[in-house]
């Protein structure tokens, strides 16, 4: 697993290393895989900065714990690009803020030029989003799809009443910034599950879990069987490889 994990990482690496500022992909930046460290490979001069959350309150009594809160890591080499660790403790990048300098391609494929976009080029493009989405604290108005990413527009507070919304008027404003954002708990929770090779205990199947209750002492070999090996032996259920571990016969 974690073979195939350090490819992946490789892979996402190069592309990273390859993009020109006028042409950022997001697609190219992995969320929960990509890290601070890779980014500071990239570009030793990574610098941390402070940022405004638009979906949250400006006190900062209100928690997003998917990432790390109003902190982010910013390079010359992607304008208009704001880095978030996962609040989890860990390096991973978990979330993406844009910011008006941005010039490139949405993690689905969709361009954008920040300085120029308005809402209702993201309400035209998108279906199925959750519109006009608040804390009631916040300066911003949300519009989400799917809980992964969000675009924001300044609230005009001037304007009275706030409710009902004015569509009409805000529908031609400019979107202030975009989030993309990933749970990378979950994230790796999944990919723990569906990545885990099968363990094999003198010959029956047990949880991986249980390895912690048996003594090094106690064991005789452990033998790891990859790939279609593994399938021709244990079946399907072991598509992710295969740990035999074989005890010491007691005398």
């Amino acid at each position: 697993m974690k073979i195939y994990t350090t490819i992946l990482v490789l892979l996402s690496t190069i592309n990273i290393y390859s993009q020109k500022n006028d042409t950022i992909r997001l697609s190219d930046f992995k969320l929960c895989e990509l890290t601070v460290d890779r980014l500071k490979k990239s570009d030793p001069n990574l610098k941390q900065t402070k940022l405004e959350e638009m979906e949250l309150c400006k006190d900062g009594f209100i928690q997003d714990y998917r990432f790390e809160n109003r902190i982010g890591y910013v390079s010359k080499l992607y304008p208009g690009v704001v880095f978030q660790k996962s609040q989890s403790g860990s390096k991973y990048i978990a979330k993406i803020h844009l910011t008006k300098d941005f010039k490139g391609y949405l993690p689905d494929g969709n361009y954008v030029d920040l300085k120029a976009v308005k809402v209702n080029y993201i309400l035209k493009k998108y279906e199925n989003l959750n519109t006009w989405t608040s804390r009631g604290c916040s300066d911003y108005w949300g519009i989400n799809k799917n809980n992964q990413i969000y675009f924001y527009v300044k609230i005009n507070n001037k304007k009275k009443p706030h409710y009902p919304i004015d569509e009409n008027y805000y529908s031609e404003q400019p979107i202030a910034g975009i989030d993309i954002v990933s749970d990378c708990y979950s994230y790796h929770q999944n990919d723990v599950q569906t990545t885990k090779p099968l363990v094999i205990l003198d010959g029956k199947e047990i949880s991986g879990d249980s390895l912690e209750f048996i003594k090094p002492e106690d064991i005789e070999s452990v033998n790891v069987i990859k790939d279609q090996n593994a399938i021709n032996k244990y079946g399907e259920k072991a598509k992710n490889g295969v740990i035999e571990v074989f005890l010491k016969k007691k005398e």
